[in-house]
């Protein structure tokens, strides 16, 4: 196409003036559009996506109007067939498919973290994350697989909300029957489909590119292949290197879908945000779980001289768990026994507040510094 060149749905009526060519790909090309006439007006800047097949934009245009009131997808405002002018009298053109969409300015995550290379913040990584987990849940619910959950594929906006796009290869699966390993990007497939040990992609598989793509926001970067060493050493949490580990692991031990993966995440967050509402030990049954930076009989010191009472076990009584960092013999991808019980305790409605070494030093130093300005 030509820039300049004005493209209409007979649907809508809206008509539209091909820009910049955006790229190019599996599906066709790409362009910036801006709606020119016709039909109701659109607010923001366009995509077009061209096609000269259909089969791949059938797909786009469906699960584009089945997701369309999701924040984490791109979204779908239009799909028509459009024939291009005869350049000759007996010329008969054939149909390019196209779908409207919205420009999401920021562009793809890959391009952006190689302009912006920096570790996106923990919560606001994880928040993102959920964000497209929502829509995948959505997705999965259908009993559909997207298969093409990478980098290129999610996009960033100016306020940095990511948005997944690119339906092209995503599939339902019919009754039992598995979807076919039989379209998928190499580099973010799992290891045993990219090996040919599978033949087949499951929701699990989703996941596993998730779990990927939350490394590249917490660590600046797409660039490199996701291992469970390059998660240890990632600067987050211990939580949230357990929930990374899950999803990348193997398929037998991953999350099975989206759903399981979005509750964990939800009640971390929710976890920190109790975390923030501590303020005081005074009175409190206080556990303590992974590595210190301080020794575990100062931390137990402190706590009692803030006037806390230490357990050894998280019980229906506990009240805080301060949790340090993970011990070198600990398995990544599995969470530690106090940890554990803590969940199992919150699912019984026993209100038990995670905090971190910092705010426990804080509120056990703050406290003790208070006691001895009054003596």
């Amino acid at each position: 196409m030509t820039v300049g060149l004005l493209v209409r749905s007979a649907i809508s009526g809206r008509q539209y003036r091909v820009g910049e060519l955006l790229g190019a790909g599996g599906f066709g090309a790409v362009y910036e559009v801006e709606h020119v006439s016709g039909g109701n007006r659109l607010s923001t800047k366009c995509v077009l996506k061209v096609a000269a097949e259909p089969r791949e934009w059938h797909r786009e245009a469906y699960f584009g109007d089945l997701l369309k009131n999701e924040s984490g997808i791109v979204h779908v405002h239009e799909s028509f067939a459009w024939v291009a002018p005869a350049k000759l009298a007996h010329d008969i053109p054939k149909p390019l498919y196209c779908l409207i969409s919205e420009l999401v300015e920021g562009g793809d995550l890959l391009h952006y973290l190689r302009r912006y290379p920096q570790p996106w913040l923990e919560a606001k990584a994880r928040r993102e994350i959920i964000r497209l987990l929502r829509a995948v849940t959505l997705l999965h619910s259908t009993n559909a697989v997207h298969r093409d959950i990478t980098p290129r594929n999610v996009f960033v906006t100016a306020e940095q909300v990511l948005k997944l796009g690119d339906f092209g290869i995503a599939l339902h699966s019919a009754g039992e029957k598995d979807v076919r390993a039989d379209a998928f990007t190499r580099r973010f497939a799992p290891v045993a489909i990219q090996k040919g040990k599978t033949r087949s992609w499951r929701p699990a598989d989703d996941i596993y590119q998730i779990g990927c793509l939350y490394v590249a926001l917490l660590s600046g970067s797409a660039e490199s292949a996701v291992t469970a060493r390059a998660v240890k050493r990632l600067t987050c949490s211990p939580e949230t290197k357990s929930v990374i580990q899950r999803a990348i692991g193997d398929r037998r031990k991953r999350f099975p879908d989206s759903r399981e993966m979005l509750a964990g995440l939800e009640r971390q967050a929710s976890q920190e945000r109790s975390m923030s509402r501590v303020r005081t030990l005074k009175g409190k049954r206080v556990v303590f779980t992974g590595t210190l930076a301080i020794s575990r009989t100062a931390a137990k010191r402190l706590a009692r001289r803030a006037g806390a009472t230490v357990e050894d076990r998280v019980s229906h009584r506990s009240d805080i768990v301060v949790v340090g960092d993970q011990s070198p013999h600990w398995k990544a991808d599995k969470k530690g026994q106090k940890l554990l019980d803590v969940e199992y305790e919150r699912d019984l409605g026993h209100a038990i507040a995670l905090i971190n070494e910092r705010r426990f030093l804080t509120l056990s130093r703050g406290l003790a510094s208070l006691r001895g300005s009054t003596h």
